[in-house]
């Protein structure tokens, strides 16, 4: 398939840490990087609102897509500790067919010291900084975010995917032609919660901290079935072989296990039963475009070579039409879309079609906005495509269901991505391709996939790792909407519930706009059979006007205090500043665009405080992209390269306090 997304190498920090209670909410916070660049998520061209994205340029879609999986992600996952996350746009490795959708990071890894691990948690492992984070009940680097994302920012330009572009709608209905950034930032999101290893796969050693090489949390659920052993009873060479042995990884987690039949279905396999030469299952894509192949649309049948002139790539009308008429048609990749073969197909009459790369590699083949065809399409690789046309005499090949679950071993434990050639920044840190129907995390992008609603198996790998999914029902702020927040295989309606809320109170125009947007949304999951009738009515109970008016002033555009707050003035200490114990004072300081490093910082006079930033929105002890909490009134938070923004500091008196400066300060680059 086309490789469209990757993983990079995360960085590695050596551990420690003790442990403190856990809460029952997520909150994972977005920092812009782009803002104040005119790119990406501050991107200002106009674009119409799309798809239950209310935004009116490309970068405030963009933004609003990035706070819609955060939320989603916040909702599921248990938490007492914010998880912070750097995302931005910019160029990243691409071509004309084939390029990186996003990249994700750790900014840190840690493990807990012998004897230091809490409950749940294990010593000398190596956890996702956010994943650690949860378990200690603390921020262990409040001096930074926990993950960085980036997205392809040239995508759709000329030599980077060029007739590829970003989808910013929120309902799953992706256009042909475009890639859904939501189901990407679910995705990308989701490694840098803990779906990622840490080893280095060219060599097979374990990442190294202070303490030496340790296993890290994911791959110790990784067991190779050929070998009979688990990843870390490998040595480094058996390791380094194990990443290539393809359909043989798999990670034996309980949930995921557990879950797995829950997801998965037996897979629809393309295979060919005569002549002798060509007879065997072949691997293959589902184009993005036309209805899926299935045994009933793609029926065992003969298949019969295009003949186009000189060639077989199918754009130009069929000569050999009459021979097509009622079969399959073999057709090979090149000159002209993709679309354009399957549509001239259509009209020789060919049942469905077979597209056969033209170079190494495999595709995914895209649409255009001329019309998609009726008929299935499928895309298979060159050396496939040679088999099949070498053997074309009699060629009778079609779908029939397979006889195992797809992508499962005899055991029923899941498969992870290993192919035979190591595919760095995709191998081992993915599903495998073979899952039926395709995950979440599968290293390519998905045709059809409704992240939105459905995060599959994914939730069932951060369990086995530790993570605390929240297992109620999903409550709008205290109103309990019946709806659960997620259920076993990945199932997160009442997420979507949460998001979908906090979206429209934002984007609403008053009281009256937003009771119809909520409204209408409730009838709307009703209505597709996404909830229940009991689910509906408990939803409708969360609508009544007070309760409406609850949820408008929490998350209401003019919700947050942050215009009230006290300006700062650059390197000005506003002294003399007072308040009882348990009371709190905001604060703002404009951070203009290529500045170098930021100090916000508290001292002086008497008493303890403490001292919570964010960007762009006023903090709050639990909501915060920073904090110091030292004893004291000594509290500063530094930012190396802060983007341009407003940033918000509320000071919260542990102790009464009096006499105390606060003080903002940047330099220029």
């Amino acid at each position: 398939m086309i490789r469209r997304r990757k993983l990079f190498s995360a960085l590695f920090s050596a551990g420690l840490l003790c442990a403190a209670g856990l809460a029952y909410a997520g909150d994972i916070n977005i920092k812009n990087l782009d803002a104040g660049s005119g790119q990406g998520l501050d991107d200002p061209t106009p674009a119409a609102p799309v798809g239950g994205n209310p935004g009116t340029t490309r970068g405030e879609q963009a933004r609003i897509v990035f706070q819609f999986a955060a939320n989603m992600w916040g909702a599921v996952l248990k938490s007492d500790v914010p998880v912070n996350i750097d995302v931005a746009f910019k160029k990243l490795e691409c071509d004309s067919t084939s390029g990186v959708l996003g990249s994700t990071r750790p900014l840190g890894i840690y493990s807990f010291n012998p004897g230091q691990a809490p409950a749940g948690a294990l010593d000398q492992t190596w956890y996702h900084v956010a994943l650690l984070n949860m378990f200690a009940g603390e921020d262990v680097d409040p001096s930074k975010s926990d993950i960085q994302i980036q997205f392809n920012g040239g995508l759709g330009t000329t030599g980077c995917l060029d007739n590829l572009g970003w989808y910013f709608g929120l309902d799953g209905k992706t256009p042909s032609g475009q890639s859904n950034l939501l189901n990407v930032m679910l995705h990308e999101m989701a490694h840098g919660l803990g779906f990622s290893a840490f080893n280095d796969l060219t060599s097979g050693k374990p990442a190294s901290g202070s303490n030496g090489p340790l296993p890290d949390i994911y791959s110790l659920f990784v067991y190779d079935n050929a070998k009979g052993k688990k990843w870390y009873d490998l040595d480094d060479n058996g390791r380094k072989d194990s990443a290539l042995n393809d359909g043989h990884l798999v990670f034996t987690g309980a949930n995921l296990k557990a879950q797995m039949p829950l997801v998965l279905t037996y897979p629809t396999l393309l295979r060919a039963s005569a002549p002798a030469g060509a007879a065997g299952d072949y691997a293959f894509n589902q184009a993005s475009f036309g209805p899926a192949a299935t045994v009933s649309n793609f029926a065992p049948n003969t298949a019969v070579v295009a003949a186009t002139g000189s060639n077989a790539e199918g754009c130009t009308a069929f000569d050999n039409a009459a021979a097509v008429n009622g079969h399959i048609a073999l057709i090979d990749r090149g000159t002209c879309g993709f679309a354009v073969k399957a549509r001239l197909a259509q009209a020789a009459g060919a049942t469905a079609v077979i597209l056969a790369n033209n170079q190494a590699g495999s595709i995914i083949p895209a649409g255009d906005d001329q019309g998609d065809p009726t008929i299935p399409v499928i895309a298979i690789s060159q050396a496939d495509g040679t088999k099949l046309k070498q053997n074309a005499a009699g060629l009778t090949i079609g779908m029939v269901l397979g006889d195992q679950i797809g992508g499962a071993d005899a055991d029923g434990n899941v498969l992870i991505y290993a192919p035979t050639t190591l595919n760095l920044g995709s191998s081992f840190s993915h599903f495998d391709t073979r899952l039926t129907p395709q995950a979440l995390m599968n290293f390519q992008e998905v045709s059809g996939l409704q992240g939105q609603y459905d995060l599959d198996l994914t939730p069932a790998v951060f369990m086995d790792e530790g993570w605390k999914l929240n297992d109620t029902t999903q409550k709008l702020l205290t109103c309990d909407t019946g709806v659960p927040t997620w259920v076993p295989g990945g199932v997160v309606v009442g997420a979507n519930v949460l998001a979908s809320a906090k979206l429209k109170a934002a984007s609403a125009a008053d009281f009256a706009d937003y009771k119809a947007l909520m409204q209408a949304y409730a009838a709307g999951l009703a209505s597709d059979g996404v909830i229940t009738s009991g689910q509906a009515s408990s939803l409708n109970a969360c609508l009544s006007d007070a309760e409406l008016q609850n949820q408008l002033d929490a998350w209401g555009a003019s919700s947050n205090p942050g215009d009230d707050a006290i300006a700062l003035t650059k390197g000005v200490a506003l002294g003399g500043q007072s308040g009882a114990a348990g009371s709190s004072k905001l604060y703002k300081l404009d951070v203009p665009a290529n500045s170098r490093s930021l100090n916000l910082r508290t001292f002086g006079g008497s008493g303890d405080v403490s001292l919570y930033v964010k960007v762009g929105a006023a903090p709050t002890t639990t909501d915060y992209g920073s904090k110091s909490v030292h004893t004291g009134n000594s509290e500063s938070v530094v930012t190396a390269l802060p983007a341009a923004g407003t940033y918000y500091l509320l000071v919260v008196g542990e102790k009464a306090f009096s006499g105390v400066s606060v003080q903002g300060s940047y330099s220029a680059r």
